[in-house]
């Protein structure tokens, strides 16, 4: 697990992105939607255009007017154009996820700048013989031979992003093959450049070694080059060299090879540190040196040489002060922070007591930096994929170590004489003693009662003693966590900073999301500054393609340092812009620079005598539980992130069907389907191996608050894989003949959840508009996914038939199911979901509101994003769902696939923030979840935090599928609930609606009554 986690926090710093940033920035979207444009018949315009919509997250439609480009650039066989157009199609299906296709045009994009290569020189030799004989300017020289170096630059990167491909697909001996064939060349020196005169374009990109790509360009007739391209030149020796280094120690790095990762990282900082003036001064160097710097304190980290590392790490965040770069300081100010915190394991109480409180000031000054980047700008891309670590290994580190602060200082520490304060990890040994004599050591009257019952039940399980050597070792164990209860003073204060960095962490990392797939929130921004905003991007990326981009033309004018002061300024006009945003929109302030609740904000705002918070913050090492009242704060140490995933990947798989675990509605299954699943098996009939798995889980996350929450309500604030779970389900004890019988969370506590809770108190801070009294109800279901549907009379009515599943789409199933099936991809008619709204709009006349269905061609995605839904009490979505939690950006409900005149059918998450609701109960009713890699919940929490920003209070979503007829019981009950004479409110209804299907025992089963769960405003 530990190996997976390192190579997907290296892919995020993708060596190709460290060389041409503009090519993976976060752009701005443009709503180009209802421009209709006519076929490009010229192919730099296709291709301009097919970029600029590609950079404003419009892949749909970049890829038409891409491939356009690269057919007309065929047909007049221009190798350049050839290449350009290969290399932006490989970026939009990068973009997309589909590496292996990615590569593919990658590959091709190289193989034409090298094939280009041969043409160009014989040009320039032409050139140079016409010069000799009959003289020629010194411009066209230069447009020639540009030419032949502008191949070389290009061919570099593009061998770049072949190397960081592979890397994303973990083929790691490819990667290391296509760095290795970058022909690269040392940058002069500042002291070398004061004892010779620079000799032109033959110092530029040369080949180092027999074997390796040849781009370098002869320098007869070139050495007279304006001062603009020389300035250029030296500038792209110092970012292939760079690059090279970079990516090689980063590769090595991977591969735990700690001596060659230190050498190359050396040879980057020597290189970006000793260049020439002009190039020294330059953001991209700048960025790079910062890099290479954090990078060496990196490797001392891992090799375990602490104060080395602090050093290494002091240097970097120095020389990102004094280069200007305040924005790459982060990376440096997390490192000194973790170094001196892993120090303080080493050292005696006075001196550890005074390194751990220099630690969290170093992750405060990191907080403090990465808050100050504007999501958006070319900057903060940069930040994003420049380093090792990411922005929410900033937020992990710093929450879990003021929470080990909390725990150091907590008063329970005196009650467990086999610890003391400041002396934790000496006592660590003599403390796993005790638990191994006794792994259930318990303290308290409940749970002395509770013991010995608890010992009957899993005497022969490893489960509880696995559990406590994992707990904290400072205070009073439980049997499967440590408790720390009633904090106060100093205790109080670090576990509030803990809490408010866990919220703040929740915030940044929906931000981030949104970046990495261009997205831009409109709703609410004005539209002037929408467009002083898109039109300050747009000049930032023409900047960045000049300066590290793929060249088309060799006609640079302007010096890259004048293009860099313009770039500063730009930054500097659009942090400005940012803060004019926000003073007009607070909605957009909210989503984009909140200023999470504070925890006693949270027990006054949010919290009322009945609920209990419990907020998960999972981490690599250990994992925190705060259990908040109204009266009181707990905190629970729990297991690493690892053994939460795993628990609750066990649970899932006891939970749902083997086939269903990842397996997307529709897709490749039995062609009898309503809701397309084509339900083969229902749920597991090991009844014992359910009930393990779901109490093991138990023990691990709930079961150490069971004292402070009671039978209050739960407020579930998840993190990572428990994003996917539905607490409901979860088992207390092992009593149970039968699946009704159970002792499920849901008998004795309502559940709701949140993205975080801050979200909450600011749903709360919006008057409601729509949802008191309302009587208006929409339904959409039973969309049409195929131009062959039997609904359709006579021919489609769009480009259905040429645009298949549309390329977001196509994306996401594959991602989540993996290869496509034989025959290509195909979305089932969910013919169940036609009843279930029929049912839904029956029940609602009957308590006298007023359904509106849009079914068949109506259930549009034209429809939802131009029509007037504000004013609607209840939104009901029943359709196809995405839920990925490994790409986000995949995420989303699919809808009429046929009949669309501005859309394709796929409602992404980016786009929903941009709806305008009122102030609904969104219920998404088909859901399909695809857990990734990482599972760090970003699918779901982003899905339903962008339904809450365009309006909802409170979304419902299914976390699996299941067969019409039990989810139409559920969700009839449900309904007949909510909208009666004297209605429930959501939460309520919902759970009464499961309990009655449990106590009805036909469906008694979690399977049946389990996947959907309520998120947001429970009032």
């Amino acid at each position: 697990m530990k190996s997976k986690k390192s190579f997907t926090l290296l892919l995020m710093v993708c060596v190709a992105a460290l060389a041409c940033p503009q090519l993976f920035s976060a752009s701005a979207r443009a709503d180009f939607s209802t421009v209709v444009e006519p076929q490009e018949t010229d192919p730099n315009t296709a291709l301009s255009r097919g970029r600029i919509l590609l950079k404003q997250g419009h892949a749909d439609q970049a890829l038409p007017s891409l491939e356009t480009a690269l057919g007309l650039f065929t047909s007049a066989n221009n190798r350049r154009g050839i290449a350009a157009s290969e290399d932006a199609l490989g970026d939009l299906y990068m973009i997309q996820g589909q590496y292996k296709v990615a590569l593919e045009h990658y590959q091709k994009s190289y193989q034409a700048f090298v094939g280009g290569r041969a043409s160009d020189e014989k040009n320039q030799a032409a050139a140079n013989s016409a010069a000799a004989r009959a003289g020629s300017t010194a411009s066209a020289l230069t447009e020639t031979a540009g030419s032949v170096a502008d191949n070389g630059f290009n061919a570099n990167l593009m061998l770049a992003k072949i190397g960081d491909t592979n890397y994303r697909l973990g083929k790691m001996s490819e990667t290391g093959t296509a760095y290795a064939m970058m022909s690269v060349k040392k940058p002069e020196s500042a002291t070398a450049k004061a004892t010779r005169r620079f000799g032109g374009l033959g110092g530029v990109l040369g080949g180092i070694s027999t074997g390796h790509v040849s781009v370098e360009a002869p320098t007869t007739g070139a050495i007279s080059l304006l001062e603009a391209k020389k300035e250029l030149d030296e500038y792209r020796v110092a970012i292939v060299y760079m690059t090279y280094e970079l990516g090689m120690g980063r590769l090595a790095y991977a591969n735990n090879d700690m001596e060659t990762a230190r050498k190359h990282f050396q040879n980057a900082l020597e290189a970006g540190s000793g260049a020439l003036p002009v190039v020294a001064k330059m953001g991209q160097t700048r960025r790079f040196r910062a890099a290479a710097r954090t990078s060496l304190g990196d490797v001392a980290l891992r090799e375990g040489r602490y104060k080395d590392a602090g050093k290494l790490f002091g240097d970097a965040a120095k020389g990102a002060r004094d280069d200007k770069r305040l924005d790459l300081m982060w990376p440096a100010q997390r490192g000194l922070g973790r170094s001196l915190w892993m120090q303080a394991t080493q050292e005696k109480d006075s001196k550890a007591a005074k390194m751990r409180e220099d630690a969290l000031a170093s992750y405060r000054d990191a907080l403090k930096t990465i808050e100050t980047i504007r999501s958006g700008s070319l900057r903060a891309d940069e930040s994003r994929t420049t380093f090792l670590a990411t922005t929410r290994d900033v937020y992990d580190e710093a929450s879990a170590a003021f929470a080990e602060m909390a725990l150091m200082n907590s008063g329970a520490v005196g009650r467990n004489p086999t610890v003391r304060e400041g002396a934790q990890e000496k006592a660590e040994g003599r403390k796993q003693n005790a638990e191994n004599r006794n792994p259930t050591v318990r303290e308290g009257a409940q749970e002395k009662a509770e013991g010995r019952k608890q010992k009957a039940e899993s005497g022969n399980s490893t489960l509880s003693e696995r559990a406590i050597a994992l707990h904290h070792r400072a205070i009073s164990s439980t049997a499967s966590g440590a408790i720390l209860a009633d904090l106060s003073g100093r205790a109080l204060d670090y576990a509030a900073e803990s809490f408010r960095i866990t919220e703040e962490g929740r915030a940044r990392s929906l931000l981030d999301m949104l970046g990495e797939v261009n997205a831009q929130i409109t709703e609410g921004v004005p539209a002037d500054l929408l467009k002083r905003k898109q039109d300050n991007l747009d000049r930032q990326q023409e900047i960045a393609e000049q300066l590290t981009g793929i060249s088309l033309a060799a006609d640079q004018k302007t010096k890259p340092s004048d293009l860099e002061a313009e770039l500063d300024k730009l930054q500097t006009d659009f942090d400005d812009i940012e803060n004019q945003i926000r003073v007009a929109s607070p909605r957009y302030a909210a989503l984009t620079a909140a200023q999470p609740l504070a925890l006693s904000e949270v027990q006054q705002k949010v919290l009322d005598d009945n609920t209990a918070l419990l907020e998960y913050s999972l981490g690599a090492d250990n994992s925190y539980l705060f259990a908040v009242m109204r009266s009181g704060v707990s905190l629970f140490k729990l297991p690493a992130r690892s053994e939460v995933a795993r628990l609750a990947t066990e649970f899932r798989a006891q939970l749902i069907p083997p086939k269903l675990q990842r397996r997307i509605v529709g897709i490749d299954v039995a062609a009898d389907q309503q809701r397309g699943l084509g339900i083969l098996q229902g749920p597991s009939e090991n009844l014992a191996a359910f009930v393990a798995a779901s109490n093991a889980l138990y023990k691990a996350v709930v079961e150490p608050a069971t004292s402070v929450i009671g039978d209050k309500r739960l407020l579930i604030v998840a993190d990572g894989a428990l994003n996917y779970i539905p607490f409901e389900a979860l088992v207390k004890n092992s009593d149970g003949a039968d699946y009704a019988s159970l002792n499920y969370l849901v008998k004795t506590n309502q559940v709701v959840y949140a993205p975080s809770a801050s979200v909450i108190g600011a749903i709360r801070g919006n008057s409601p508009a729509v949802r008191e009294g309302a009587k208006r109800i929409l339904i959409v279901a039973d969309p049409v996914f195929s131009a062959n549907d039997p609904r359709l009379k006579g021919p489609a009515q769009n480009s259905a038939e040429t645009r298949g599943l549309g390329l977001g789409l196509e994306s996401a199933v594959n991602d989540v199911a993996g290869d496509q099936p034989a025959g290509g991809l195909h979305l089932a008619r969910l013919s169940g979901t036609r009843t279930e709204a029929e049912e839904i709009s029956k029940i609602a006349r009957t308590g006298g509101n007023q359904p509106d269905t849009w079914m068949d061609l109506n259930a549009s995605e034209d429809n939802v994003r131009s029509r007037d839904i504000t004013n609607y009490r209840i939104v009901h979505i029943a359709t196809h769902g995405l839920l990925d939690a490994e790409r986000p950006q995949f995420t989303g409900v699919v809808l009429s696939l046929v009949g669309n005149k501005t859309n394709d059918g796929f409602l992404r998450t980016d786009e929903i923030f941009n709806l305008k609701l009122g102030e609904p109960l969104v219920m998404l009713s088909a859901c399909e979840t695809g857990l990734g890699k990482e599972k760090r919940g970003e699918g779901v929490m982003g899905l339903t935090r962008a339904f809450m920003y365009a309006g909802a209070p409170t979304v419902g979503v299914s976390l699996w599928s299941v067969a019409d007829k039990s989810t139409a019981d559920l969700m009839t009950d449900f309904y007949r609930r909510l909208l009666a004479t004297s209605p429930q409110p959501p939460a309520s209804a919902l759970r009464d609606a499961q309990l009655a299907l449990i106590t009805g025992k036909k469906y008694s089963a979690p399977f049946y009554w389990a996947p959907f769960v309520l998120v947001g405003e429970w009032r």
